[in-house]
């Protein structure tokens, strides 16, 4: 009779079982408890180092939770909502992952995938009795298995001690996961040495098998056996494109999620920010065929030829540069300014509306979110129409805003009125006045945040230019960042970045805008001390990878930003316009890094 896979893995389970490893009795268990909850109340010093009776990887583990005040019984676990992952981890671990079923099936035990972070990626229990223990733990899908976030456990301590790890029962720092013992192994590419990621075997502290360790060893080394094989695969590929380019008599990239590959010429435009800002800028637009359009590079945009490579669902391009061309480019894409030098604004549309009311000598008044430069340029304006020594005010703190700006004009110096949409609003009356004066004047507003008596008050006296939030235009953050080094007293001014600390800069979606975006050059420069800053350096916030977006979600972001463009930034008008709802529309900007 013809044996199944199934069957011939159990023989092999009996024929190699080693002695049973004898299960935790009742009074260890107790004391195991006791001994976690005697370091947990008393600290670090309740017990020297490898005095605990407990496993020396356990005692670490535990030891780390602790410093870091990890609550034995937190209040929740973090979720985030489980993605469409199309990660090289996933596309490795899925052939392997099915066979794996088909050998646990109807066995009360659970296997779990993690990401590099312990974010839990694929979690299968075939039998219901064990869902239901993980359930109760929150072990599933989308939910943060880190140290900090549940202490001990068999993901996030294999990341630490990036080796294999058994946790049984009360061995968990978390009193949720007593009832689970947990066999983990981390996932290490073998191109690279990184950790990207864990894989674990889980059951009932009562269904113990002494082979669990080994098999969770052996599932992690045949997940990094397809990791090499797809890792050759994907630089034969590369290689290949690179080769048909790199003759081109131009400057020619090759780039994927992973790489990218220069000519001699192509070279003159890299630097260690270019990956992160071209591959997310080819992986959200994603050409499906050949097609003329232009790139940001680090020294700023450059029209190309742009070819998706052959890559059997891995993306994959080839960039061929094309000459410069005198004047303006002619493009959709906003433009960076090699050096910012004397422009207005980074943003070339932006800086084309605000030179244009320059230029006609009128009232500009700058509206955007908060943090995204509104003050500075809107002084960069006034002192462009010559007024001196611009005043600023701020109707909604000071009682005597409007004698303070009519001296000021009556001076020549200029105003600016700063957060006029905050009450009290300044009465419109008072505000003709000031903007009769032949004296250049500017307001200040986010007219999101506003009514439509403050939205009434700025379009009757002046002309309305929106700066952009910074995840709409991520694309010019590396001349921001190089500006805003520059602008620093040395030696924080002589600071570099290296490319993991500007893949992360390039994937964080900048809330607090232009002034976030200072802040953070500013504070890891100072204490770089004009070295180089490393990705240990920056906050925990932006340590946290975000994937690509889908050809799905790059073409709803898109569709998000146009709402928003027409829409002047109002929100409001912009959900109406996507027929959707503002709590929507905020969660779809979230999600997509739009600010």
């Amino acid at each position: 009779m013809a044996t199944t896979p199934r069957d011939d893995h159990e023989a092999t389970m009996r024929r190699h079982e080693p002695p049973p490893v004898p299960a935790l009795s009742r009074a260890e268990l107790d004391r195991i408890r006791r001994t976690r909850a005697a370091l947990v109340e008393g600290g670090l010093l309740a017990a020297p180092p490898g005095g605990t009776g407990v496993p020396r990887h356990i005692e670490r583990s535990w030891r780390r939770c602790v410093g870091e005040e990890v609550p034995v019984l937190p209040d929740g676990i973090d979720y985030r909502e489980p993605e469409d992952n199309r990660s090289t981890l996933l596309r490795a671990a899925r052939p392997v992952l099915e066979r794996l079923k088909d050998s646990l099936a109807d066995v009360p035990v659970a296997m779990v995938l993690s990401d590099a972070t312990g974010r839990i990626v694929v979690r299968h229990a075939d039998v219901r009795r064990q869902r239901d223990v993980m359930d109760r733990a929150c072990a599933a899908e989308g939910f943060d298995y880190s140290e900090q976030s549940v202490g001990t456990n068999g993901i996030g301590t294999v990341l630490v001690e990036r080796r294999p790890v058994l946790v049984r029962g009360p061995e968990h720092y978390n009193a949720l996961l007593e009832e689970l013992t947990c066999a983990g192994t981390p996932i290490i590419e073998p191109c690279t040495g990184r950790v990207v990621g864990t894989f674990s075997l889980a059951c009932s502290t009562r269904d113990v098998h002494p082979l669990m360790t080994v098999m969770a060893g052996d599932v992690g080394r045949q997940i990094e056996s397809r990791l090499l094989d797809e890792a050759g695969d994907r630089r034969r590929r590369l290689v290949h494109a690179y080769l048909s380019v790199e003759r081109a008599g131009t400057a020619a990239l090759v780039v994927d999620e992973e790489t990218l590959l220069a000519n001699r010429p192509g070279l003159a435009h890299t630097g260690p920010e270019l990956h992160p800002l071209l591959w997310r800028f080819l992986s959200q637009h994603r050409p499906t065929g050949p097609c003329r359009m232009q790139v940001p590079l680090s020294d700023g945009p450059h029209e190309a030829l742009v070819e998706p490579v052959a890559d059997d669902g891995v993306a994959a391009f080839s960039v061929r540069l094309l000459p410069r061309r005198a004047g303006p480019a002619d493009s959709v894409h906003p433009v960076t300014p090699a050096v910012l030098g004397d422009v207005l604004h980074f943003d070339e549309q932006v800086n084309r509306r605000l030179e244009t009311a320059v230029r006609h000598q009128e009232h500009i008044a700058v509206t955007g979110p908060a943090g995204t430069g509104k003050l500075h340029t809107a002084l960069c304006v006034l002192r462009r129409q010559g007024a001196r020594d611009p005043l600023v005010v701020e109707p909604h703190l000071e009682r005597d805003w409007f004698d303070r700006a009519r001296t000021a004009l009556t001076l020549g110096r200029g105003v600016v009125l700063r957060r006029v949409q905050y009450n009290p609003v300044p009465p419109l009356q008072q505000v003709r006045l000031l903007a009769a004066a032949e004296v250049p004047m500017a307001l200040t507003a986010d007219l999101d945040a506003a009514g439509d008596d403050v939205v009434g008050l700025v379009r009757q006296v002046a002309t309305t230019v929106r700066l952009p939030a910074l995840g709409q235009c991520r694309e010019h953050l590396p001349s921001l960042v190089r500006a805003m080094l520059a602008d620093l007293p040395e030696p924080a001014s002589t600071s570099r970045f290296s490319a993991p600390v500007w893949d992360s800069l390039m994937a964080w979606h900048w809330p607090g805008n232009l002034a976030e975006l200072r802040n953070t050059v500013a504070q890891l420069a100072r204490r770089a001390d004009g070295g180089r800053v490393e990705a240990g350096d920056l906050p925990d916030e932006l340590c946290a990878p975000r994937r690509a977006l889908s050809k799905l979600e790059s073409a709803e972001r898109a569709a998000v930003v146009e709402a928003l463009q027409t829409a002047g930034g109002n929100r409001s008008r912009a959900a109406q316009a996507l027929g959707i709802g503002r709590n929507t529309l905020y969660r779809k900007m979230r999600e997509f890094g739009i600010g």
